[in-house]
């Protein structure tokens, strides 16, 4: 697993890439257990700073960055190329020996690390060839990549390549890719994992909250919403919120996971009592939320049965079903602007025409151009508004993922970014700041060595060794 973190906090721009690796076979209970340190420090990569997207030399500097990295991350897989099909002795707990086939099996990262490590374009899903603009659908029927056919389109390694071939590949939304040398990885593009932190707490329900302020906004129902907010119980293991929703400027996954514990309730408390014109887009609303609620909780199972992955299908097909409810308020800049410019053309043109009309039927015709103006309006904001962004989409491979490989819960960054306190900002923090990368994975090196030390130790110990010190 990786993960881009800063460290410095006030001041500077200073980031770092850590590389984090575990044992696939670990249970999930003491993967996501911060004391076992199940996660250990593979590389620490050096995380290239923004650059322009417009600029030629910036574009060039961008490319060599995505080389450099793709050749980094082969010199640390060239030991998995081998011994993936021969095996290696490896000792294990109870003091046998077996050959093993170690292999990568998934790669955790939120999409955007995921667009530089396997060389996607930021609008391509890495497992299936869904179109862009059907990502906010839910079909499941989309045909799997085969990464090792687009490698053969790569020019390095194919001097005849076509014009044709070449852009076939980069309008599928691939480049590089860094598991193109391991075989069983690389085949269908099975290291991507969806995982409960970045695909549903900082993205799917960040998405989801802006929608619903939005909505709440429009129906003069935010400053309830606030109230309520602000109003909620203390309860075991629940983070009362000290401010407003809406004066909360950053949200962390601490906070969007409480929030996903009480959001349903505040949302129906502020959206009681709806008027007649009100009470169908209110209920839609809850509906709405309420599946998608209903699917994050569910998600969450640590085993599941075909009964509770039917009641997950069967949710997100509601989530699919209802979310139009949000799309007027889903409205872009440039949506706005098409919509503010036929409204301009049709009242010129009415305009044109009630210099004919006789005056007693002016009022009438007024109160049916509004009519006709609103229908219009909402008419072209349902064909330009969308949800196809990748999170949506990502939603629909969580049932097969749980088919295949179990709960989700064992694929989650959570427990990496907790361990990047002691493996990086803690070397950080005692480094001088000059070449601090070197001193990072010294000073973390140091205390991976101590800890082992200690548990050789306490395991002679239960054993019945003499630690004694000898004259």
């Amino acid at each position: 697993m990786s993960d881009q973190t800063n460290l410095t906090n006030l001041s500077g721009d200073k980031k770092a890439w850590p590389v984090d690796i575990t044992i696939g076979n670990l249970p999930s209970a003491r993967c996501n257990s911060p004391g076992s340190r199940p996660v250990l420090l593979l590389a620490l990569l050096q995380a290239a700073p923004k650059l322009s997207k417009f600029s030629k030399a910036d574009r060039r500097q961008r490319k060599i960055n995505a080389d450099t990295l793709q050749d980094v991350l082969e010199l640390i897989f060239a030991p998995l190329q081998d011994v993936a099909h021969v095996g290696i002795p490896i000792d294990c707990a109870n003091g046998k020996i077996r050959l093993c086939l170690p292999i990568l099996s998934a790669w955790i990262a939120d999409h955007m690390e995921k667009v530089a490590l396997h060389g996607l374009k930021t609008n391509a899903y890495p497992k299936c060839v869904v179109p862009t603009n059907e990502l906010g659908t839910n079909a499941r029927s989309y045909r799997a990549r085969n990464y090792p056919r687009y490698q053969r389109y790569k020019p390095q390694n194919q001097t005849s390549v076509s014009e044709t071939d070449d852009d076939h590949v980069m309008n599928l939304g691939i480049r590089q890719n860094i598991c193109h040398r391991l075989d069983q990885v690389s085949a269908s593009g099975r290291s991507y994992k969806p995982h409960i932190l970045h695909t549903i707490y900082l993205r799917l329900f960040k998405h989801m909250m802006d929608r619903i302020e939005a909505f709440l906004k429009k129906h003069g129902r935010l400053q309830a919403f606030d109230e309520v907010w602000k109003a909620l119980p203390r309860y075991p293991g629940f983070l009362v919120p000290k401010k407003a929703y809406s004066e909360v400027t950053q949200w962390q996954g601490k906070e969007m996971r409480n929030l996903g514990r009480c959001i349903l309730g505040v949302l129906a408390v502020a959206l009681h009592q709806a008027g007649g014109a009100q009470a169908i887009p209110f209920k839609r609303a809850l509906r709405c939320v309420r599946a998608l609620v209903d699917f994050n909780m569910m998600a969450q199972y640590r085993s599941h049965t075909p009964d509770t992955i039917a009641y997950m299908e069967d949710y997100l097909d509601q989530v699919h079903r209802i979310k139009d409810i949000f799309l007027e308020v889903r409205v872009t800049k440039r949506t706005q602007a098409k919509v503010d410019k036929q409204r301009k053309e049709i009242r010129r043109q009415r305009a044109l025409i009630s210099e004919r009309v006789a005056p007693c039927q002016g009022s009438r015709m007024r109160d049916n151009d509004r009519d006709e103006e609103d229908d219009l309006r909402m008419d072209m904001i349902h064909g330009e508004s969308h949800f196809n962004f990748i999170k949506m989409h990502l939603l629909s491979h969580v049932c097969d993922h749980i088919h295949q490989f179990g709960n989700i819960l064992m694929y989650s960054t959570e427990i990496g970014e907790l361990a990047q306190k002691t493996q990086i900002k803690e070397g950080w923090r005692q480094s001088n700041k000059n070449d601090a990368a070197r001193q990072i994975v010294h000073s973390y090196g140091r205390q991976h060595a101590i800890r082992m030390r200690l548990l050789n130790l306490q395991s002679l110990k239960n054993g019945g060794a003499d630690l004694s010190p000898t004259s």
